[in-house]
């Protein structure tokens, strides 16, 4: 099936800002190398900002409709939520392997779009786990005392470092686990900690 121009300039542009960051693609290369016009960046999404956005959006759509579907069909507990959260996220990564190329982007070159579409959609993660560590505090499921702010952080970077980080580890590891492996253990790490407990053997 032919793809339409538009859906054209969102994969270039996705492939072209991640490798290079936002500032280094111009109008020109984005149209070259999806092979339009470039007066079609403009006419779809008002110039190369907009389509940047455009895939932002689309780096995060996965994400948003993770959060509805937590929505519509809660989990049955709060441990049930982290695990079912920490699993999608894994499989997020393995569906948007430039997702956190973009975060980090943002993060050291902010873009008007770092408060529009990065933020937001943080935001909206760091509010549901929030809420989640709260709950499970409050039904004496998670132990009394629990920061629901640091244990929200601790979770995020427990479930993106790896993906983060994963091309700089296989260059001195042997690292051949897949994100599902790494995040069964992350989730046990995280919920149970590292110390031996006769009642884990």
């Amino acid at each position: 099936m032919k793809k339409d121009a538009q859906t054209k300039l969102i994969e270039t542009a996705t492939l072209l800002f991640a490798q290079k960051g936002f500032n280094a693609v111009s109008i020109r290369e984005l149209a070259r190398t999806a092979n339009v016009n470039s007066a079609l960046i403009s006419y779809y999404f008002g110039g190369k900002d907009g389509l940047y956005q455009e895939v932002l959006e689309e780096q995060f759509i996965l994400i948003a409709q993770m959060l509805e579907r937590f929505e519509e069909s809660p989990p049955s507990s709060p441990t049930e939520a982290i695990i079912t959260y920490a699993n999608n996220i894994s499989a997020i990564h393995g569906q948007r392997p430039y997702l956190t190329r973009f975060i980090l982007s943002e993060l050291m070159n902010p873009t008007p779009c770092c408060e529009a579409v990065v933020k937001k959609y943080i935001s909206c993660i760091f509010d549901f786990l929030h809420t989640i560590f709260k709950e499970g505090v409050a039904k004496g499921e998670f132990k009394a005392g629990l920061d629901y702010d640091f244990a929200t952080i601790s979770l995020a970077g427990i479930m993106n470092f790896f993906f983060i980080a994963k091309p700089i580890f296989q260059g001195f590891t042997s690292l051949e686990k897949t994100g599902e492996e790494y995040t069964a253990q992350a989730l046990d790490t995280f919920l149970n900690g590292i110390l031996r407990r006769k009642d884990h053997e």
